[in-house]
C-alpha cells in the first residue's frame, strides 16, 4: 500500500467543518489552494497529494495503485486527522476517486462535490479500448519525456478553454512538467478509466448531498453530470457559464461561491 498517511496541506482552523480537496492527473494539493483559501474563514481545508503525485511518492514504484488502495489511503487520512464526516471535493481523476471513496466508505463522507468526473465506462469493450489507449500514452510519455507529454496533453480538445489565458496555462504546464515521468506513466496506466470499476449502477446508493459541476463549454461532462444527477438521489447539477473542463481554475470565484452555497445549504 502507499505510505499510510499522505502528504497534505491545510487551510483554515482545524475546529471548522472539514473539506478534503482531491486534484486531477499530474496535479497536486497545491492546485486547490486558491479555492481552499477562499473558504478558509468558514471551513478547514485538507489538500492531499494523491499517490504518485507531488510529495506522495514515498513507496516503491512497483507497488500496485488501484481505486481500492487509493480509497483506503484516503480513509486512513480521514482517520489520522480524526475528522468528523467530511465534504469531499474532487476534480476529474480526483473526482473519480472521490466518488469511489464515497461509495466504499459512505459513513466517512458527509457530502460530495464532483467536478468533471466520470463514474466509469459501463461497456467492457470500451474499458479495454481506454486501458489500451492509456497504456500507449504511458509508453509515449516515457519515450518522449514529460515536457512533450504535458504539451500534448493540454493540446487535447478537453482543455481547449484553458488556452484563452496563455499565461495561466503556461504556469499550469510548468507545474505539471515537474512530475516524475515514471510516476506519471504509472498513474495513467493504473488509474485509467479503463481500469476503474464502473459505478453507474451504484450511484443510487449515495445518500449524502451531492453537487455535480461542469463547465458549460465542456459538452461531454455537461452531459455526464446531467445523467449522473438522474441517478444520485440527493444531487443537484450546476453548469457553470464561460468554463470548460477545469471550472475551479477558469472560474475560481464562481466555483468558490457555488461551493460555499452548497456547504451552507446542507
Amino acid at each position: 500500500m502507499p505510505s499510510p498517511i499522505w502528504p497534505y496541506q491545510t487551510t483554515g482552523e482545524s475546529y471548522l467543518p472539514p473539506v478534503i480537496f482531491l486534484h486531477g492527473f499530474m496535479g497536486s494539493g497545491t492546485d486547490w489552494l486558491p479555492i481552499a483559501k477562499n473558504l478558509a474563514t468558514q471551513y478547514y481545508g485538507i489538500l492531499p497529494d494523491l499517490p504518485g503525485h507531488g510529495w506522495n511518492t514515498d513507496f516503491p514504484l512497483t507497488q500496485p495503485i488501484n481505486f481500492d488502495t487509493v480509497a483506503d489511503g484516503l480513509r486512513q487520512l480521514i482517520e489520522y486527522l480524526n475528522l468528523a464526516p467530511v465534504t469531499l471535493v474532487g476534480y476529474s481523476m480526483g473526482g473519480r476517486i472521490a466518488l469511489y471513496t464515497a461509495i466504499q466508505f459512505p459513513e466517512r463522507i458527509a457530502s460530495l462535490v464532483l467536478e468533471g468526473a466520470n463514474p466509469g465506462l459501463a461497456d467492457e469493450e470500451d474499458r479495454q479500448a481506454r486501458a489500451t489507449l492509456d497504456d500507449q500514452r504511458a509508453e509515449q510519455l516515457q519515450a518522449e519525456g514529460i515536457d512533450t507529454f504535458v504539451d500534448t496533453w493540454y493540446a487535447m480538445d478537453l482543455f481547449r478553454t484553458l488556452h484563452t489565458d496563455p499565461a495561466r496555462l503556461d504556469a499550469m504546464k510548468s507545474r505539471r512538467k515537474k512530475n516524475d515521468p515514471r510516476w506519471a506513466a504509472k498513474i495513467i496506466r493504473d488509474l485509467s478509466p479503463g481500469r476503474q470499476p464502473p459505478l453507474w449502477d451504484r450511484l443510487h446508493t449515495l445518500a449524502m448531498p451531492t453537487l455535480l459541476l461542469a463547465g458549460a463549454l465542456d459538452t461531454k461532462y455537461t452531459a455526464l453530470m446531467n445523467r449522473m444527477g438522474q441517478s444520485i438521489p440527493r444531487s443537484e447539477v450546476t453548469i457553470v457559464p464561460n468554463a470548460g473542463h477545469n471550472v475551479h481554475v477558469e472560474q475560481p470565484e464562481a466555483f468558490s461561491q457555488l461551493l460555499t452555497n452548497f456547504l451552507q445549504s446542507k
